[in-house]
């Protein structure tokens, strides 16, 4: 399952990661930063439901 979290959390976070040097390229860093923590905690809730609803029987 620890694996399982990994990829899913890679496949989720890095590919931002692009874009957001893109946004602080052109905005600024602060902005991109802000905008990589929102999906940051997004993934990390969305995950957390997720596990949830598996362990609730």
């Amino acid at each position: 399952m620890l694996i399982l979290t990994g990829v899913y959390l890679a496949g989720v976070l890095f590919p931002c990661l692009v874009t957001a040097l893109t946004i602080a390229c052109e905005q600024s860093f602060k902005f991109a930063l802000m905008l990589m923590g929102r999906q940051a905690i997004a993934t990390i809730f969305i995950y957390s439901i997720t596990c949830l609803g598996r362990n609730i029987d």
